[in-house]
């Protein structure tokens, strides 16, 4: 997505500038209004897209670095640190690694004249729109030292949580792939063994043998073919991901899979409520946050929806009632979200669904592996054992012939 650089006035007249990611400039615009700004110029910044996105296959900065960056200004700026001079000890830090390049583009930006929030901005794939918008309410206000430490805590927080995902998905996976090595190997290697004598002696075969048994005679005679179709395949795959939107569109595609969208939905509701809790706690006002939220759930499909709801809250109207109208949230997350606001204590109840639905979601994923991995394991041995079986009683009636 294209990022632009805006101009744009306040109702009090003073000129403020910074950058958005937007697919046109017309929409630009229109997020501009919506934060009662109003537009000078708009501009498609393509330097600062090919300086956000520009890090190569492997200068990409990682998620746990620009942690480790936030957590450390932070730290810096607690203990009495200027914002500049902070910037120029951590640009020199081997402990943000890739990230250094980043923080002297900071820090020079912030010398240039421009605010934190801004030079912030100007790298939306590294600072997602929340972690921007929450420094400029940190710069605002006078807390942002107190911000970062937050935003540092959430993120350890969030990257725990992949982790653990991640950690639990890699057996499931493993099985699938050993399976698919040895379903390989028997087709390529062991299979070839038998079916010359059991071609020669004119055997009466099975379906399902006979089926490997061409598989296996194709793959071996067009093995050269078969590698560079595989390749290609993958290459193909792997370009169809670093598209705009790819991410989004396959999270759409599985949202909608049975068995699999109750889980999304889990994602989704906790995605959600931890970005709002966050935000609202940090005195980011609704609507505000609400536009901000709109990016962030856009990669979990159904972008239309959140910015209905988006607009009936700019309109005067409850979050929980657009929410329930867009049936974006499980029915018991809207009635949790209704009881926060109207007690005042939106925020708080916020964190509370999500940490409730991340729950969920974690007892869920646990099931999955706890049934994948023994069904692959079952489904392998069913299909090589009856292979063997397949094999053996082809053998046995060629030496019932040869007898």
């Amino acid at each position: 997505m294209p990022n632009f650089r805006y101009r744009a006035l306040t109702q009090s007249g003073e000129i403020v500038n910074g950058t958005l990611s937007a697919p046109t400039s017309a929409e630009v615009a229109r997020r501009i209004e919506y934060l009662k700004l109003l537009p000078i110029e708009t501009i498609e910044d393509k330097g600062a897209r090919a300086a956000s996105g520009g890090y190569g296959w492997f200068g990409r900065p990682s998620a746990a670095e620009i942690t480790t960056f936030t957590r450390d200004m932070a730290l810096l700026l607690k203990a009495g640190a200027r914002l500049d001079a902070a910037l120029e000890l951590l640009s020199g830090d081997s402990d943000v690694g890739r990230l250094r390049p980043v923080v002297g583009k900071l820090r020079a930006a912030l010398l240039g004249g421009e605010s934190f929030a801004d030079a912030v901005a100007d790298h939306p794939t590294l600072f997602p729109p929340m972690y921007s918008a929450l420094v400029r309410v940190g710069e605002v206000s006078g807390t942002l030292d107190s911000v970062l430490e937050m935003l540092g805590a959430e993120r350890a927080r969030s990257e725990a949580m992949r982790r653990k995902l991640t950690d639990a998905m890699q057996y499931p996976a493993f099985v699938l792939v050993a399976a698919a090595g040895v379903m390989l190997f028997f087709i390529l290697f062991v299979l070839p063994q038998f079916s010359a004598v059991l071609q020669d002696f004119g055997t009466k075969q099975d379906t399902a043998l006979g089926a490997f048994i061409k598989l296996s005679d194709f793959l071996r005679a067009n093995a050269t073919a078969a590698l560079l179709g595989t390749a290609a395949v993958i290459a193909l795959v792997w370009w169809l991901l670093r598209r705009p939107g790819a991410g989004s569109a396959i999270v759409n595609l599985l949202s909608r899979t049975p068995g699999i969208s109750g889980i999304f939905q889990y994602y989704r509701t906790s995605l959600f409520c931890r970005n709002l809790g966050v935000l609202l706690g940090s005195g980011v006002n609704l609507t505000a946050t609400l536009r901000i939220l709109v990016d962030i759930m856009a990669v979990t499909g159904n972008e239309a929806s959140w910015t209905a709801a988006a607009d009936r809250v700019r309109h005067g109207g409850k979050l929980s009632d657009a929410l329930s109208v867009a049936s974006s949230l499980p029915p018991m997350a809207v009635r949790m979200l209704r009881l926060g606001e109207e007690t005042g204590q939106l925020p708080a109840l916020a964190g509370r669904v999500a940490e409730f639905y991340e729950a969920k979601l974690q007892r869920s994923l646990d099931r999955i592996v706890g049934i994948v991995g023994p069904l692959a394991i079952v489904t392998i041995s069913t299909v090589v054992g009856g292979l063997i079986v397949s094999v053996m009683t082809a053998l046995l009636s060629v030496t019932q012939l040869v007898n």
